[in-house]
Parts: C-alpha cells; sequence; structure tokens
C-alpha cells in the first residue's frame, strides 16, 4: 500500500503540475486575444474614421468592394478550405473540459489543429493582411481580413505575407512552429465577424 501511496502522491504532483501548465497557456492565450482585440478595435476605428463616421461605432465601415468580399465570406459559410491541407481538431471553440482533468476549463476563441511538421497554413478565403504580431512567447500571428470578417491564424514559425498583402483563398501565408517539448505541430485558428468571435466549425468545410 506504501508503493500504491506514492504512486498516487506522484499522480497528484502531475496533475498539480499540469494544471499550472493550463493556468499559463491559458493567461498566454488571454494576453494574445486581448492584442488581437485591439488591432481589431483599431482596424474597426480606421474604417470608420475613412468613412467619416464616429470611431466609436463597433463595427466596420465597408467599402463597396469590400461589402462585396464579406457577402462572398458569408455566402461560404460551412465550404471555406481548411487553414492547413491536412489535419486533426484537438481543441474546439468554447468552453472545453481538459482531457487530463476534467475539474479544469479550456476556454477557446478559435479551434486548435494538429498538422504535419512545418504544415504550411493557408487563407481560407481572399482577403487582406490586416495585421501580423510576433509576441514575446513566440505565438506569432497573422490576421486577415475579409470586409468585416477577420480569420486569425496562431502559431507559426515563418510569415510569407507582410502587413497590406492581398492574399487569395488556399494562398500558403507561413508555417505551423513545432513546439520542441511534445513534437507537435499545432495551428490555433480563429474567426472574428466585426470584434465578435465566431465558431469555425460553423465557416470551414466539415472541421
Amino acid at each position: 500500500s506504501d508503493v500504491y501511496k506514492r504512486q498516487i502522491k506522484d499522480i497528484k504532483a502531475d496533475l498539480s503540475q499540469y494544471s499550472a501548465q493550463i493556468k499559463t497557456k491559458q493567461r498566454e492565450t488571454e494576453e494574445i486575444d486581448k492584442e488581437i482585440r485591439k488591432i481589431i478595435q483599431a482596424a474597426i476605428a480606421a474604417s470608420n474614421k475613412k468613412a467619416g463616421k464616429s470611431s466609436k461605432l463597433k463595427v466596420f465601415s465597408l467599402t463597396p468592394e469590400q461589402k462585396i468580399l464579406a457577402a462572398n465570406f458569408t455566402s461560404n459559410k460551412g465550404k471555406l478550405p481548411w487553414p492547413v491541407a491536412n489535419g486533426v481538431v484537438k481543441l474546439r471553440y468554447g468552453n472545453n473540459p481538459s482531457p487530463i482533468d476534467p475539474s479544469l476549463t479550456i476556454k477557446s476563441n478559435g479551434v486548435r489543429i494538429a498538422t504535419s511538421k512545418s504544415g504550411q497554413v493557408r487563407a481560407v478565403f481572399e482577403g487582406v493582411v490586416q495585421g501580423i504580431m510576433t509576441p514575446k512567447n513566440g505565438n506569432n500571428t497573422i490576421l486577415i481580413r475579409h470586409g468585416n470578417y477577420i480569420t486569425v491564424y496562431k502559431n507559426l514559425s515563418k510569415f510569407y505575407v507582410n502587413k497590406g498583402d492581398k492574399v487569395v483563398t488556399k494562398q500558403a501565408i507561413g508555417e505551423v512552429i513545432t513546439n520542441k517539448a511534445s513534437g507537435e505541430s499545432i495551428l490555433s485558428f480563429g474567426i472574428f465577424k466585426d470584434s465578435s468571435t465566431q465558431n469555425p466549425s460553423k465557416w470551414i468545410y466539415k472541421l
């Protein structure tokens, strides 16, 4: 029974370490999500200023061209290509119980997709690169704007595009980073309508 007690103690120690890791990761994700929202809010304010409207509006003022792009994006709901050529969904949108400790909830503003090592990341629709983020903890992110929709691609090791570039559907925009410790290559992918998160599973084909 001593061996058993020791094992239990080890498992509990592992779990608390795991819980701490989850909480740290959640904090990092929240920090990055805050930065993403700032970029989107700044883009909304800029679009309204350009259109001569109040910068306090919470939605994009669209040019006729952007309206067409947004309408095309909307008409492809449920049919958009995956942001990676092959992948498996590891974490879904919304609140997820942790697979190891169900008492922990992992909140996700998007989906996490495991893909091949140095897997290429693709734009899911035509648009313009709204922003590129290189935070200190290495969670490199690209934001692409499609009218009043923005798609977000996090966890990149390389960028193939720059801010302001026009991209086409399925264009390679970068590479997913491979985690040295786990050996996994996981893309975090999100969709915003104005500044509200959307469930990517409703937009991407058979996600």
